[in-house]
């Protein structure tokens, strides 16, 4: 009887799958689940004007025609307009004041429409269309912390279903010194300065924005207190021209939902601590950064479309759970990095990022475009992907990779097609769970060429038409089975042919700097 033989090719490939496995076990109980849940933790919103009840306090009518002055708790409904003058209000420090501006129209030429000094709560309700605007330079008599059109130190909340249309000529719009909310309205904003700016917070429920700002748009400044200084945003409609950053915050940023359109000379978004995005329509040009935070940016949903940046997304740590993604940057598509804004030279907030076995980019769900000028998928410290498409035009020059890790890439899932020089290429990580495949070419392939992946029975694996010219393709795929043969086709021509032999199959001149080893992690 004779015996069979045993292909040693299975033996190679259950030590791989054994080894490979028990790695992927590990990375898995060592990794918690990151979601915007943890920007939302750092957050402590004021809901305080909900629990105002008005019924308490008087109503009284008042038609402009002169400077007022307000003292007392209650509701002041204004009609009218008021030339060169202001409304001000100095109320006790528990003291609760509701303004409806019904259809008013304030100008002053030498200081703000309308100052709050002291109180624990002004409302501005808006009712039809209200214009008010400020003067170019400020008297005497309003100290140097007087900025906005609208001041206040009290918490400052915008509610109604009006419009206001602000023209901030001396520098910014509303400001509020405390917490500055807005629930509602439609809101025009010409700043010389900074469009919107709380203090301690700024808090957006709803509403419709068209702000222009030479400055910042929208920003929250406060450095002191750990539970302040964010931005949050729930809902809305944002059209923002901005001359330096469109959505700023020294702690946090919170999107969920709504629909902007930032175009920028600084970042767009930005935060000195984290930002999460939940859901929302985000479309985005910048002179510098689409999207940073300096510690984490988390992303569960939304579509964002960076068309042009420097670099498109940017943190310390960078992790994207779900979303549809298109970037197009003239360095990299997605950086984590570790320090401060590492800016384009010459840029606002300038200062490079420094490598740190802490910086780690996970990819773990969502679809991802990037079109980069710089290296494509980029991390300092560690690069993971776990599911989800990513697909990568990358750099033309030697210089850049589609994809560069410092210390090591693994892929657990998901599928990778990255394209791009062959000078820097790197491979998927031989330390990943899913099979992956490093091509090299003789020559520099065209721009616009269609390249399929077949397996041996014709069916097609991956696909991609590229947008620029490339040498080197790295490819990861759940499709990828062990010793499978596939052929590569160029416009429908075939190429070349390979096997899966091992976790990753490098096919042509391989020229690849090998990344270290990657941790114990996920």
């Amino acid at each position: 009887m004779k015996s069979r033989s045993f292909d040693s090719r299975w033996l190679i490939f259950l030590v791989i799958m054994v080894s490979v496995l028990t790695t992927s076990i590990y990375l898995n109980n060592q990794h918690n689940d990151n979601t915007a849940n943890k920007v939302t933790n750092t957050i402590s919103a004021d809901n305080g004007d909900l629990k105002i009840n008005w019924n308490r306090y008087p109503t009284t009518d008042i038609e402009l025609s002169e400077s007022l002055i307000i003292t007392e708790s209650g509701t002041y409904h204004l009609t009218g307009s008021l030339s060169d003058g202001l409304v001000t209000i100095r109320a006790r420090e528990d003291g609760v004041v509701r303004l409806i501006l019904d259809n008013v129209t304030i100008s002053n030429s030498s200081g703000p429409a309308i100052a709050c000094y002291s109180g624990d709560d002004l409302v501005i309700e808006l009712v039809g269309e209200n214009t008010l605007e400020d003067g170019v330079t400020y008297s005497a008599e309003f100290d140097e912390d007087v900025t906005g059109a609208i001041y206040s130190k009290a918490d400052l909340t915008f509610d109604g279903e009006g419009s206001l249309d602000l023209a901030a000529n001396y520098a910014d719009g509303l400001v509020g010194k405390d917490d500055l909310k807005i629930n509602n309205g439609n809101y025009k904003i010409t700043a010389n300065d900074d469009g919107i700016r709380g203090k301690d917070s700024v808090y957006i429920v709803d509403g419709d924005f068209n702000i222009n700002a030479k400055a910042d748009a929208i920003k929250s400044t406060n450095e002191t207190d750990t539970d302040k200084g964010f931005v949050m945003i729930e809902n809305g409609n944002y059209n923002i021209v901005a001359g330096a950053k469109g959505i700023k915050a020294i702690n946090s940023v919170l999107i969920q939902n709504g629909n902007f359109s930032l175009q920028t000379y600084d970042d767009a978004v930005h935060s000195n601590n984290y930002v999460g995005i939940i859901n929302g329509k985000i479309n985005i040009t910048s002179g510098d950064d689409g999207i940073h935070a300096d510690r984490e940016l988390i992303i569960d949903g939304g579509t964002i479309t960076v068309a042009k940046a420097y670099e498109g997304l940017e943190a310390q740590v960078v992790t994207i759970n779900n979303g549809k993604i298109s970037l197009t940057t003239s360095d990299d598509g997605i950086n984590a990095g570790g320090g401060a804004d590492a800016s384009a030279t010459n840029r606002i907030g300038a200062s490079p990022f420094a490598a740190d076995e802490n910086c780690v980019l996970s990819i773990n769900g969502g679809e991802l475009y990037i079109n980069a000028s710089g290296d494509g998928v980029d991390s300092n410290g560690w690069l993971y992907i776990n599911g989800g498409n990513t697909i990568v035009d990358g750099p033309t020059n030697n210089g850049n990779g589609a994809l560069d890790s410092g210390m090591g890439i693994v892929m657990n899932g998901g599928e990778v097609i990255a394209l791009g020089s062959s000078g820097m290429a790197e491979t998927l990580g031989s330390s990943s769970s899913v099979f992956n495949v490093s091509m090299y070419f003789d020559s520099q392939q065209s721009a616009k060429t269609k390249i399929e992946i077949k397996n041996s029975k014709n069916e097609t694996v991956v696909s991609h038409t590229s947008a620029k010219t490339f040498s080197h393709i790295a490819v990861g795929s759940e499709k990828f089975q062990f010793g499978e043969s596939y052929t590569i086709y160029l416009d429908g021509e075939e190429n070349r042919n390979f096997t899966i032999s091992s976790i990753t199959t490098t096919v042509g001149n391989n020229n690849v700097n090998q990344p270290m080893t990657p941790p114990n992690r996920r």
